[in-house]
């Protein structure tokens, strides 16, 4: 799916090209190209982070498959007593950073 990226990114330097080359009478198309610009690329990294981070997840059927891989629940769940839930779940991000923010939430909450 790199393919997708690449066009993104490639419409993307097009229109902050074209908009160099735009007369600056029009102040709003100048903006609209620098705008989709810097828009169409950020949408292609974020649709590839949301993949990467679905297809890892992907391969644990259930919450409990996931629950197999830590290694220090007990850490975990002192932290989340002590400190909350969020600092938790982003100290279990730290070792797995493909993991999405919600099942580490409920990974943590099922500790």
């Amino acid at each position: 799916m790199i393919w997708i990226r690449v066009t993104l990114w490639c419409v993307g330097l097009a229109c902050i090209y074209a908009a160099f080359w735009v007369h600056s009478t029009n102040f709003a198309l100048v903006m609209l190209l620098y705008l989709l610009g810097i828009l169409i690329p950020s949408l292609g990294e974020g649709y590839a982070q949301r993949r990467r981070q679905r297809d890892w997840y992907g391969q644990f059927a259930s919450i409990d498959e996931l629950r197999l891989i830590v290694t220090d629940e007990a850490e975990l769940r002192r932290i989340r007593d002590e400190k909350g839930l969020l600092v938790a779940a982003r100290r279990f991000r730290r070792q797995f950073p493909r993991c999405p923010l919600p099942e580490a939430l409920k990974l943590i909450q099922s500790l």
